[in-house]
Order: structure tokens, then sequence, then C-alpha cells
């Protein structure tokens, strides 16, 4: 029975220490495709061998619809994007096939009928994560006093970290202010999404102080979400997708959409903040499962064909 009081210290480092990750049996060729398992989970939904490399290029998160360089400037077959939004930008700007496709950690949860748990309590909260090239920046005790100062009925308060601020040390915070912590573990880890679910789904609420797609699954799952808390300060040290130095999110348009619908306390779905969610990571323009087949197998043998001639 999950308990609400976290993990211990030695569990949140060994579930994101690089030793302990499964990585799954193929060579990896472009890191988004494989992130947070989604590399298990599009094989899986394009009936495609564990074993072989994926040769297309994917979104790794759903909350940024804007094209990001790395997603133009990369050798694969083909481009899955989870929304039309994405798909018409794309398309703008490259003539590479591109294919709107479900979200493969939402794939996941509907093919093993996963969901709230019955007796779910309190909330489950989604920190901004840093990665190694941005940095985020914000009171984290301010955000822990707000957080205790959430609803009774939206109590007990948990937080579910990122590796990146699992390994550079910011979970100690939370847990030296008695904010139960738990992880998903390492991002690539084939078990990621697996992880992931089995948190989330006992809690009756999430939030967060940014958007991330950890939102958009909550909602897409049926748990209310809530957009709580000041907004972090973002810092560019090495992202070419970005500005450099610090960039304020607030002023991009997919985020001033996101707070005009998740702002402040939500303790229900709005069928607009359904619909926004649904076409951001579930659109009825989805592939089937047979198209990828054919996608992944075209691509892959593609490459095997290129790299003939180029012997």
């Amino acid at each position: 029975m999950f308990n609400y009081k976290g993990l211990s210290e030695e569990q949140i480092l060994a579930l994101c220490k690089e030793d302990n990750v499964d990585r799954g049996k193929s060579t990896w060729k472009y890191w988004a495709s494989e992130v947070y398992s989604f590399g298990k989970h599009y094989r899986n939904y394009g009936f495609y061998p564990e074993k072989k490399p994926l040769l297309v290029y994917s979104e790794h998160a759903v909350d940024n619809p804007n094209v990001g360089l790395n997603e133009i400037e990369n050798d694969a077959n083909a481009m899955l994007v989870f929304s039309k939004e994405k798909y018409d930008k794309y398309k703008k700007i490259s003539n590479k096939p591109c294919y709107i496709i479900t979200n493969p950690m939402v794939w996941y949860r509907k093919s093993n009928n996963i969901a709230q748990t019955g007796n779910a309590i309190g909330t489950l909260a989604f920190p901004v994560h840093s990665t190694p090239k941005t940095e985020t920046i914000f009171d984290i005790k301010s955000y822990i006093t707000d957080l205790k100062k959430m609803p009774e009925n939206m109590q007990p308060v948990c937080v579910c970290l990122h590796m990146h601020d699992i390994n550079n040390g910011q979970y100690k915070i939370f847990l030296d202010n008695n904010i139960p912590v738990y992880t998903a573990g390492n991002a690539y880890d084939i078990k990621f999404a697996q992880r992931f679910y089995n948190i989330l789904k006992n809690f009756k609420f999430a939030c967060s102080n940014t958007i991330g797609s950890y939102a958009y699954y909550s909602v897409e799952m049926g748990i209310p979400f809530s957009l709580f808390g000041k907004t972090p300060k973002y810092i560019n040290i090495d992202d070419p997708n970005l500005s450099e130095g610090e960039y304020k999110i607030e002023e991009m348009d997919y985020y001033i959409k996101f707070c005009n619908l998740f702002n402040g306390i939500h303790t229900s779905i709005t069928k607009e903040q359904q619909e926004h969610v649904m076409n951001r990571c579930c659109s009825p323009y989805g592939i089937s499962r047979l198209k990828l087949f054919q996608i992944l197998w075209t691509s892959y043998l593609k490459y095997k064909i290129s790299k003939i001639f180029k012997q």
C-alpha cells in the first residue's frame, strides 16, 4: 500500500544512478526518441523489434509546441510529433516526413489500463527541474511553505523530482523540510513510464510552479492540475535552442495559454483544460500502429541501404 512517506535517500539516489540504468537491448541513435522510456513504447506500438535501433526523431516533451534546432538538425528519416499544432509548425520549416502520434507515455498508460487509485489522496508536486544546459532558480524554501499551505483537502503534499535535481542534491532541501520525495528515476531507463505512473496514480491532485509534460500526463489520466507558485527564473547555460542568459518563459505564447487554463488551485478538470491536453498529447490525427510499423521499418531499411552505398 502506498504510504505517502516518500522514498529514502538511498532509494532516491539508486533510482537515478547511471550504473543502474536499463536502456534496453538496442543501441540508441537519437536520445529524444528514447528518453523517458519513449523508445520502448514506440517499439511496442509499432510492432518493432526491441533489438533494432529507432531511426526516427521525436519530440521528447509535451509542453513546448515550438520546433527546436535539434528537431531540424538531425539525419533521421522522419519526425514524430504529438500534436497538429507542432506538425503544422514543423512542416513550415522542414521537408522531412513528419507524423502525428499519441505520446508514448500516454499510450503505455492506456494499453496497461493504469488509472488513478480509488483511494487516492493528496497532491503530487513537480517542482521546475534543471538540466545540464539550463539552470532554474526559485526560492525552494518559500515554495515548500506555499505547498504546506495548500488547502487541507489537497494534503498531504509530496514532490516528484527529476533526476537532474536528485543528482545536484536539491532533494535534500525537501527532505530537510519534511516534504516526502519521490522520483521516477533516471530518464534513460526503459522503466521510467512504469515508475512514473506507479507514483502518480496514488494522488488525487497534481501541481507545479511551471509548465511540464507531467501536467499533461496528470490531466490526461483524470487528475486535476494546478499551476501553483511563483514562476521560476530560467538561465540558459548551453542550450542552442534558447537565447543566451536569462529567458522569460512567461512571455512565450504557449506558456501564456497554459497559464490562462491552469493558473491557481484546481480541484476539477474543465472542458477547456481537457481539450487542450488531448490536442497536445493524444491528437485524433495520430497515426495507427500499422502506420508506425511501416515508418519504422522503412526508416531502418533506408539506413541500412545508405550504409551499403557508403562502403
